[in-house]
């Protein structure tokens, strides 16, 4: 897996047409967008299992480590093994790609949560998707491999990159010590 950007369009979901009108009018259009998407939920997830979309491969043992973590937190990037253990044949988990080249130097590390990413724009197909269990940690960027500099082709962005909460876990704060 070469870069993560190439990927999004799998780690997420598109804005439904109530969303996108939700996110353009936030005031008036919260109460009856929340209402009706309630209505509609069991629908559209009958619909989604039938069409297959959100399934997961069946053959990866995916952890559902649901941190909830907010910015601020501390947390620390689990080690290459575990993370491994949570990718499919694709080295994706829920779709997210994990870029061995770029991503494994920083695991074991300890890192601050910058932000939760719930929503983000998807540059090729030039559209608003929705992430689930995604935040992007402080200090944490994508840089080409000095080893593998050929095979990035010049890229000279400086991306976040994009972390699944299963690929992390809080690390305790340490408490001040006392004289």
């Amino acid at each position: 897996m070469r870069c993560q950007v190439k990927t999004l369009k799998d780690a997420g979901r598109p804005l439904s047409p109530l969303e996108k009108a939700g996110l353009r009018t936030k005031k008036a259009g919260r109460k009856w967008t929340g209402r009706l998407a309630r209505w509609l939920r069991h629908p559209v997830r009958a619909w989604r299992a039938r069409h297959g979309e959100g399934r997961r491969d069946a053959s990866v043992s995916i952890p559902d480590r649901v941190l909830n973590l907010r910015p601020g937190e501390r947390v620390r990037i689990r080690p290459f093994e575990e993370i491994r253990a949570t990718l499919d044949a694709e080295g994706r988990s829920d779709g997210l790609g994990f870029m061995v080249a770029a991503m494994k130097k920083y695991c074991g590390e300890t890192y601050t949560v910058r932000k939760r990413v719930r929503l983000f724009f998807d540059e090729r197909k030039r559209e608003m998707r929705r992430a689930r269990d995604v935040v992007i940690l402080e200090g944490v960027f994508c840089e080409t491999p000095p080893d593998e500099a050929d095979d990035w082709a010049g890229c000279d962005r400086a991306c976040f990159l994009f972390w699944k909460e299963a690929w992390l876990e809080r690390w305790p704060e340490e408490a001040p010590k006392s004289p």
